[in-house]
């Protein structure tokens, strides 16, 4: 993946390419080329940032290694490839809060095309990657991030403008619009509506409207604080996922 800083600069040359290209041999080429790049730069300015402020962003492109490593991790998922995968795991990756760890716990957990971890790989490949250093890195990227939630009750709202409704029904009238922010589950979790009860704190709140609301969203749009996070360490200069777990 290009990092925004290649994205601008391959941008601010083909503006000026194109317009070497176009420019009337009358005309003195450097000035056109100059308008052409303020023209690329404020069209680059105006492009809209990731809404929400847990909204996956990647951090990892700039980290020597890391990308090829991302994406051989992105294929073995995609491939559901268990040999490929696990060969990317330390021989000690740590896969839960009991002692479990290993390769052999790792192959056993993705056994087949339809264990539940490889639909919780899926998820972690789009939520963005933290980087803490030249080091570390960690999917998703809201799990590196301070929140204000309890992390046992607290959700992720996955998406933009993702609705909260007044009671636990999709025609029930619309409250509020969430975007890749923190909720905190109200009487502990989901609706056998497929709604979960949720308190929002906005960040900033329209004049006369309360901060803190309640409401309720699908819970099919949350995910947990605490799920499925994927760490990954350089050790001698080879990069290998040392952790892969969910809970607290």
């Amino acid at each position: 993946m290009r990092s925004a800083r290649a994205r601008r600069v391959g941008l601010l040359l083909l503006a000026g390419a194109m317009v070497l290209q176009g420019c009337n041999r009358n005309d003195p080429p450097a000035s056109q080329v100059e308008q052409a790049v303020a023209d690329t730069v404020d069209q680059i300015e105006e492009t809209p940032q990731p809404a929400g402020p847990y909204a996956p962003r990647d951090e990892c492109a700039e980290v020597a290694g890391a990308s090829p490593f991302l994406e051989d991790i992105r294929s073995a998922v995609s491939a559901r490839d268990t040999a490929a995968f696990v060969a990317l795991a330390a021989e000690d990756v740590k896969l839960d809060f009991g002692g479990g760890a290993g390769r052999d716990q790792l192959r056993n957990m993705l056994s087949s095309d339809t264990a539940p971890l490889w639909a919780k790989l899926d998820e972690l490949m789009t939520l963005g990657c933290a980087s803490d250093g030249d080091a570390l890195i960690t999917l998703p990227w809201y799990f590196a991030q301070e929140t204000r939630a309890d992390p046992y009750r607290g959700m992720i709202v996955t998406g933009s403008g993702v609705p909260m409704h007044e009671t636990a029904g999709e025609q029930a009238p619309v409250i509020a619009a969430v975007s890749w922010d923190v909720v905190e589950l109200v009487d502990g979790g989901s609706e056998d509506s497929g709604f979960a009860h949720v308190r929002w704190q906005r960040r900033e709140s329209p004049a006369g409207k309360p901060s803190v609301i309640e409401g309720y969203i699908d819970a099919k749009r949350l995910r947990s604080l605490i799920d499925y996070r994927l760490l990954a360490a350089s050790r001698n200069g080879k990069w290998r996922i040392t952790s892969l777990i969910a809970g607290d």
